[in-house]
């Protein structure tokens, strides 16, 4: 069942591909005008080219969101890597002598309070990537916390290498969310989306009413030609949105924060 649902692309097309095998060869094969058959209107070797320009317009729409997608895919490891230094740096600030005059700057730092608030900010990261509505009102609050422990250890005298260090990583921290927060918001421009679709339906339209040679070829040709054309659709549409983890095959791996969220959870001021 696991397998199948992280195949659900092909599994579409090939449904796809079958309907409109079925289309053609159980309803267009009874259906005529003017006496010449549906299913022999036009040559393939006439429609060869629009074919040709099909592939290649959904190559084009397929490099430009795989950019983006590319880029994406190093979100997660650098959000990671940004809040594994920002645990080092209050495992610093914990060590590191500290300087001040205040009852602040005598008193022991909170252990509890500085575990709760970088579990609290992993896992609302997380939650947030996994949501469906991708709000802004949620996520830049949430990072903002992370400069909440930057003011803890200032108003305690905490060496300042460790406080600087917890606002840098926090704001690159913050522009990888923001960049994560667009391309999930942002999709593919709307005209693209009608072009894809205008073709795939011309494609499946042309498939119909075209004339083989032989009936395997017929099978063949309009299985293919469907299943590719769709997958394809599918692929583009999904890649738009990285950070849509409903779709369980072209969403990012975001093992990287699962893995950290685990670590912490497990050993970090335990």
């Amino acid at each position: 069942m696991k397998l199948l649902s992280r195949r659900t692309i092909i599994i579409k097309s090939i449904i796809a591909a079958v309907l409109i095998l079925v289309v053609k060869n159980f309803v267009f094969k009874h259906l005529s005008l003017y006496g010449q058959d549906f299913h022999d209107l036009i040559e393939l070797s006439d429609i060869t080219i629009i074919f040709t320009g099909a592939f290649f317009v959904f190559g084009l729409l397929l490099a430009a969101t795989m950019s983006d997608f590319k880029e994406s895919e190093k979100i997660p490891g650098e959000v990671a890597s940004n809040l594994e230094a920002i645990k080092d740096w209050i495992y610093l600030a914990l060590r590191a002598p500290r300087t001040g005059t205040s009852d602040l700057c005598k008193e022991e730092l909170n252990k509890a309070f500085l575990r709760e608030e970088l579990l609290s900010i992993t896992r609302g990261i997380i939650s947030w990537i996994y949501s469906h509505e991708k709000d802004s009102n949620i996520i830049f609050p949430l990072i903002r916390r992370s400069n909440e422990i930057a003011y803890y250890f200032a108003e305690r005298g905490v060496d300042k290498e460790a406080i600087k260090g917890i606002q840098e990583n926090t704001n690159a921290m913050r522009k990888q969310m923001t960049r994560a927060y667009y391309i999930s918001r942002n999709n593919f421009i709307k005209p693209a989306y009608i072009l894809l679709k205008s073709i795939l339906v011309i494609v499946v339209v042309l498939l119909l009413i075209s004339k083989f040679k032989t009936p395997s070829a017929d099978y063949f040709v309009t299985f293919s030609m469907t299943f590719l054309f769709c997958y394809l659709y599918m692929l583009v549409s999904g890649l738009d949105d990285p950070f849509d983890v409903t779709n369980g095959e072209i969403d990012i791996d975001l093992k990287p924060i699962d893995r950290f969220e685990q670590r912490i959870t497990n050993d970090f001021l335990v």
